[in-house]
């Protein structure tokens, strides 16, 4: 979702191709991605990029006209790239091990306490993160919207099914809007087919 969205914030043309099932652990897609994971990106001559967070940071800097990443002098720039980093490794990882305890185990009764592992971890991240926002927002660097902005609104997203996703808490919910209220945003969940509904702001009092 991030990387689909900032492709629509550059303005370049591009083709999107699904990728599910079992074409992920074809030869034809393991020679784009090896790991068999998406999203993967063919650019330029025939160059291929994959994993997320690092799609993000190169098509932000690729296209520095959008203002999704900051110069490396800018700043913003440390704050910009701790929050992709934390996003991935620790936001990320928590909410993997959710979606596919079974790579981590094939005893059902370990999975299901994987998941419920998981999910107070992703609750606990999430009041540091709301926290932040609610001093420092509503943005994670401030006033800003940036790459590591739409990471953020992905990872909440994808908490959905969850029993407390992330849209619960206010700040976070905040920023989805924000994300949200982007052109770039809605285009990229229309092409996917993805629902625009958002849980009540309560922000406001």
């Amino acid at each position: 979702m991030a990387p689909h969205a900032i492709l629509h914030e550059t303005g370049v043309d591009f083709e999107l191709i699904e990728a599910k099932g079992s074409f992920l652990s074809s030869p034809e897609y393991k020679k784009i991605n090896p790991n068999g994971t998406v999203p993967a990106l063919v650019y330029g001559t025939g160059e291929i990029l994959y994993e997320s967070a690092a799609i993000c940071q190169f098509l932000a800097e690729k296209h520095p006209e959008t203002g999704l990443s900051p110069a490396i002098d800018d700043p913003y720039r440390g704050q910009y790239l701790q929050w992709m980093v934390h996003l991935t490794n620790t936001v990320q990882e928590a909410m993997t091990i959710w979606w596919h305890p079974d790579q981590y185990t094939d005893d059902a009764n370990v999975q299901k306490k994987l998941r419920c592992e998981s999910e107070a971890r992703l609750g606990e991240l999430w009041k540091v993160l709301d926290e932040h926002l609610r001093k420092n927002g509503p943005l994670l660097c401030g006033s800003h919207f940036f790459a590591c902005d739409y990471y953020l609104a992905m990872l909440i997203r994808w908490t959905r099914s969850m029993q407390h996703p992330g849209e619960e808490f206010a700040y976070l919910n905040r920023l989805v809007r924000i994300a949200m209220a982007r052109p770039a945003y809605r285009r990229m969940l229309d092409d996917q087919n993805i629902s625009q509904n958002v849980l009540p702001d309560t922000t406001k009092g």
